[in-house]
């Protein structure tokens, strides 16, 4: 895998989604934006959080404040953003991911 390809992909990536987030919702407050990934390091997608949200949350996720902050799986716009193109990232990565554990497996 080319790496550095794939670190261009995924800037280019990211610049689209923040400035097609921030489009889209710049009235509601934008406190975040990030990128995550999974465990198995198959997915990179973004994230934005609003404060809008955080403040139309009901009183018992408001005991969880930080989680609804601070967890970008729970974030308003989760996975939201450059959507194909992510999608082609997330693409890339799982087949890499399967063709190495298959040579991992010849070599076992």
């Amino acid at each position: 895998m080319n790496f550095k390809k794939l670190e261009q992909k995924i800037e280019n990536a990211t610049k689209e989604a923040f400035i097609e987030m921030y489009n889209k919702h710049k009235n509601e407050e934008i406190y975040g934006f990030a990128l995550y990934s999974d465990a198995g390091a198959m997915t990179v997608c973004p994230a934005t959080n609003t404060i809008e949200f955080l403040n139309s949350l009901d009183n018992e996720e408001k005991e969880e404040i930080n989680y609804y902050k601070f967890e970008t799986v729970e974030w308003k716009y989760e996975g939201d953003g450059a959507d194909e193109k992510f999608n082609d990232i997330c693409t890339e990565l799982s087949a890499e991911l399967e063709k190495n554990k298959y040579q991992d497996e010849k070599t076992s």
